[in-house]
């Protein structure tokens, strides 16, 4: 008797190297060297398994060339969200999709923390100008800052990582908290007030912070007529997705004074290229799309490798991804 061929999984992206150990145990791994549309298309027909991180796009025309053979069973995302994989085609073609959904949630609520905090106390922008000597009249200078417990956090988006940073801030922090969610959140662990809408959220909120996944809904949520219903002088958080904020309507709010900064993790596209509008956009803290990387994090992300491998042998998946509602 023969034996049975070993899956082929097809990596498009790195994982760690006891993930990848884990995946040559239970199959033939092929690491592609480039991720882009033509290099999907030619791998996915002869792969029985793909695995994705932040970059690869698996639309629907990658999703149709794995049907064509039906040898594709699982496509796996070491990460939270999966906007970049086409749910609704994969499920249509039998291929089940698993992510890590609680993988970064400690880490981007702990970024997210600290981003309010130094966005405010504007230490980053402070500590060159210390070492240019303007350490006494910077010191002198009347104090601007109002203490986070006589503020308001608001939250969009009260899913995992939105209840961590409310729980922080307010626990830690001593702010009121109020969000808006499009779904029922039921009881939360910290007093929070729900809000019928975004808008109201905004005309609250000292600090308003952005945690939904990107959507049809999301995409541009943050524009030009929806920062008109900031409050004055606020800050924007936004650790969640890119294109969930136009960064040109942004810059120009803080440029114009309507919002007093921002603090910002992830941009459309990324990397954010030498003109992005917010390269130069006054009191704006930009940092390269760190939120979820810590040694636990990634650890985390990368056992996505163990649901794919469970897949593979026909096991249920433990965090299957559903196409998104809206």
């Amino acid at each position: 008797m023969g034996t049975e061929p070993k899956p082929r999984i097809v990596l498009a992206e790195g994982v760690s190297d006891s993930a990848l150990q884990r995946l040559q145990a239970a199959g033939e791994v092929v690491r592609l060297e480039k991720h882009d549309h033509a290099t999907l298309l030619a791998a996915v027909p002869e792969a029985d398994a793909l695995l994705v991180r932040t970059y690869a796009q698996v639309n629907a025309e990658v999703i149709a060339a794995a049907a064509k053979t039906g040898r594709l069973k699982v496509i796996g995302r070491a990460g939270v969200g999966v906007d970049n994989i086409d749910v609704t085609a994969a499920k249509q073609a039998g291929i089940v999709v698993v992510n890590t959904p609680a993988a970064s949630t400690i880490a981007v609520a702990e970024l997210v923390v600290g981003l309010i905090v130094a966005v405010q106390r504007g230490f980053v922008f402070l500590d060159p100008r210390v070492r240019q000597g303007e350490f006494a009249s910077l010191r002198a200078g009347i104090p601007k800052v109002t203490e986070l417990h006589n503020q308001t956090l608001g939250v969009i988006g009260m899913g995992r990582i939105g209840r961590q940073v409310g729980a922080r801030m307010h626990n830690g922090m001593g702010m009121r908290v109020v969000y808006y969610d499009i779904r029922e959140i039921g009881w939360l662990p910290f007093p929070a007030q729900t809000c019928g809408s975004a808008e109201e959220v905004y005309a609250q909120a000292d600090v308003v912070t952005m945690h939904v996944p990107l959507t049809r809904l999301t995409r541009g949520m943050i524009n030009a007529a929806t920062l008109a219903h900031f409050k004055p002088g606020a800050y924007l958080i936004n650790a969640s997705r890119g294109p969930v904020v136009e960064a040109q309507a942004l810059a120009d709010a803080l440029r114009e004074g309507r919002l007093a900064g921002a603090a910002i993790d992830v941009y459309d596209p990324e990397p954010p290229p030498p003109d992005h509008p917010l390269m130069t956009a006054p009191n704006c803290i930009l940092t390269p799309h760190i939120a979820s990387r810590t040694r636990e994090a990634i650890t985390a992300m990368n056992d996505v490798v163990d649901d794919v491998i469970g897949v593979l042998a026909g096991k249920p998946p433990m965090y299957p991804a559903e196409p998104e509602q809206v």
